[in-house]
């Protein structure tokens, strides 16, 4: 699969069935016009890899992943 159909169809089901995020309200057009906005924007992406990496740092060992500590 294109790596940008991943994204797309990944983000489009969170945006859809989200819990918080359907309380925004967004329609099919707001989300595609977000997803085209947010698929090349590496501030997105920056901010999205800094909450992967805290969110398994904290968390990670409930998935059987464990972090070396950084010293």
């Amino acid at each position: 699969m294109n790596p940008r159909e991943a994204f797309r169809i990944f983000f489009r089901y969170q945006l859809e069935n989200g819990e918080g995020i359907t309380e925004l309200g967004l329609n099919k057009e707001d989300i595609e016009k977000f997803l085209c906005g947010v698929e090349d924007d590496m501030l997105f992406h920056s901010t999205l890899d800094g909450f992967l990496k805290e969110y398994i740092e904290d968390f990670g060992e409930n998935y059987g992943i464990s972090i070396p500590l950084e010293d």
